[in-house]
């Protein structure tokens, strides 16, 4: 697997953001804060076009648009990291207009999650880049910075984008659960599961040709999907280099109120995966509904379900 890491974050640094999924506008309140703690951190901030943009309700404009906001914000020397503003479902329309050429040429730090595993995974297959699943800038720049969550987050993802070192054991904020016991080593592999089902059988999907720790998140959902997304991964081959496997929260919003599927799903992941010995490690702090981990995806990792423990080994950035 042959990495591209991007330079490291500076203060006073330009922070380009682009809607390249779902659009702002549903969000706009907690995107203006978003935006507002992007500056109070130190950086300045460059807006795409896409978040002004609305297409078919679902999208933040065109294909093209959203894939025009990816290649300027590469493009342009000025913007240091782009920080992607909310998920969604339909990044995997933009790739075929993506540049990645250019973006190979300009490796930046590139951040989101859920819908915007699209373009880790795409980055990672067609030039190399890391990309970093974490913060996006509604649901993690523009959360409450008091908060014991949002400030978890936050000095992660500085931590990471700042300094060129390796992140070292990462901190649990919540209680992490071991579902099989064991040692692993390999490198970040992942994200949300329904974006990484659709790049399946596209060119923008390379099978890793190394050993993975398997990373993994989702909303909540009937069970019976869940488990049909995941036998396919398995079928499919990609657990055949899994070393390990990460879990976080699965959860979702029912009736105005958060509900967790976590405990639920064991039973079906240790039988999906029953023909595997590898480790898992499940309930940790990234996903919906939950602050993030930082997830370097390509980075090489270990873990241990004695105490639950998983390490970064290698510095993000440059």
């Amino acid at each position: 697997m042959k990495i591209l890491k991007p330079p490291k974050l500076c203060d006073g640094d330009t922070v380009g953001v682009i809607a390249p999924s779902y659009p702002v506008l549903p969000f706009h309140q907690m995107y203006k804060k978003g935006i507002t703690n992007l500056k109070k951190f130190g950086f300045k901030v460059k807006e795409g076009n896409t978040v002004k943009l609305e297409h078919f309700g679902y999208m933040a404009g065109t294909d093209r648009q959203r894939a025009e906001d990816i290649n300027s914000m590469f493009a342009d020397k000025e913007v240091k990291a782009i920080v992607c503003a909310i998920g969604g479902q339909v990044a995997i329309r933009t790739l075929r207009y993506l540049n990645f050429d250019l973006i190979r040429a300009n490796p930046k730090v590139f951040s989101g999650m859920s819908d915007i595993t699209t373009f880790h995974v795409a980055f990672l297959a067609k030039t190399g880049l890391v990309g970093l699943h974490q913060t996006d800038v509604i649901f993690g720049f523009g959360a409450d910075m008091t908060s014991k969550e949002a400030k978890y987050e936050m000095d992660l993802f500085f931590k990471i984008t700042k300094r060129a070192e390796p992140l070292g054991l990462l901190p649990a904020l919540t209680r992490w659960e071991a579902w099989r016991e064991g040692k692993a080593e390999g490198r970040l592999f992942g994200g949300n599961v329904p974006s990484l089902q659709a790049l399946l059988g596209t060119p923008y999907f390379s099978k890793p040709d190394e050993d993975v720790i398997f990373f993994w998140e989702a909303m909540k959902q009937p069970l019976d999907l869940l488990d049909q997304r995941l036998v396919q991964f398995r079928e499919t081959g990609l657990f055949d280099r899994a070393k390990g496997m990460l879990i976080g929260k699965i959860r979702g919003e029912e009736a105005g109120a958060v509900k967790d599927m976590t405990s639920e799903v064991k039973k079906v992941i240790l039988d999906i995966t029953s023909e595997f010995d590898f480790p898992i490690i499940a309930n940790m702090d990234f996903g919906h509904y939950t602050p993030n981990l930082p997830f370097p995806m390509g980075l090489k990792a270990k873990m241990d379900t004695d105490g639950a423990k998983v390490w970064i080994n290698e510095a993000y950035v440059k």
